[in-house]
């Protein structure tokens, strides 16, 4: 069953359709009995009630796309926090997360556990797929007026995960510009790989652990796949942003990236080498008995040899 839609949201438009009805009745003169006014005023409901009736419609399909999807996976919910990270800490901290001129904050959220191979090994982690949004000033000058400011709202597509290790050194992935793929303007660290510094900009103020980061097979996976993605972490948090390649169109709205941002956000832990996560101190989890019923149980002690006569 789809979860109710919020009342705020609702009245809140009604109540801006009515002021704005009553602006445009100021302007146009809407007293002096002529049927213009009227008319454009008329026009003027009309389109508002249709653009509040198809918002409101894409809200419901949206919440309903993101409820079948979370109950695809063990765990997972709508979350207003992702990873348990709030907007505070997050801003500002990624290049997928800018703080932008006015608003900012995420968006349709989805999170919980998955498995990720880590080293070879499965780990359990805290996994998100949200969008993160943001304003942008903009202003305007017209001849004779003062200026008008605007904002633009931008969005960003965003999967995340929370690994078990923390790189205490940011480390940035993002597709180069156009001027530094021609080598007009570049920065960043330099690989050996020339066809790769033209394609990415990467960041890290510890050389030697992007050296291992970044290997020839991380490296030919990132030019062919991620090519226009962004790829960043910080302490705990794998960053993984930009649009995917193809989209579950049995979802809605945003909706039908998230299966494949969490397949490409897998995918890529998945290959990054050993040697980095050996550089972080990873260590493989111990293994729970309980977990795997096929696990024999430890051998129980043996018993204590029987009293001899003398001790008794």
């Amino acid at each position: 069953m789809a979860p109710p839609v919020s009342g705020a949201v609702d009245a809140g438009s009604v109540a801006l359709l009515d002021r704005a009805t009553h602006l445009l009745l100021a302007v146009t003169g809407g007293d002096d009995g002529s049927w213009l006014p009227g008319l454009m005023v008329g026009l003027f409901g009309v389109a508002m009630a249709i653009a509040w009736t198809l918002q409101r419609h894409q809200r419901r399909e949206l919440r309903d796309a993101l409820n079948r999807f979370v109950e695809r996976h063990d765990g997972w919910h709508l979350q207003a926090w992702p990873c348990g990270v709030h907007a505070n800490q997050l801003v500002s901290r990624f290049e997928a997360t800018p703080r932008g001129d006015r608003r900012y904050g995420v968006e349709s959220a989805v999170g919980g556990p998955a498995e990720v191979e880590i080293s070879g090994t499965t780990v359990r982690c805290q996994v998100a797929c949200f969008v993160w949004f943001h304003e942008r000033r903009r202003t305007q000058r017209s001849r004779g007026r003062h200026a008008r400011r605007t904002y633009d709202r931008r969005t960003e597509l965003v999967a995340m995960c929370q690994l078990p290790v923390h790189t205490h050194r940011a480390v940035s992935i993002l597709p180069e510009s156009a001027l530094g793929r021609v080598g007009l303007t570049r920065s960043g660290q330099q690989l050996e790989s020339e066809s790769f510094n033209r394609r990415f900009r990467v960041e890290g103020r510890d050389r030697a652990l992007v050296v291992t980061l970044l290997d020839a097979g991380l490296q030919e996976l990132l030019a062919a796949e991620y090519g226009a993605r962004g790829i960043e972490l910080s302490d705990d948090l794998l960053v993984l942003s930009g649009e995917p390649t193809h989209r579950d169109r049995s979802l809605a709205g945003v909706a039908q990236t998230y299966p494949a941002i969490l397949q490409d956000l897998t995918r890529l832990v998945r290959n990054i080498p050993p040697p980095f996560w050996r550089a972080l101190g990873f260590q493989r989890p111990a293994p729970d008995p309980a977990a795997d019923p096929a696990t024999p149980p430890p051998p129980r002690p043996a018993p204590p040899p029987p009293p001899r006569p003398e001790d008794r």
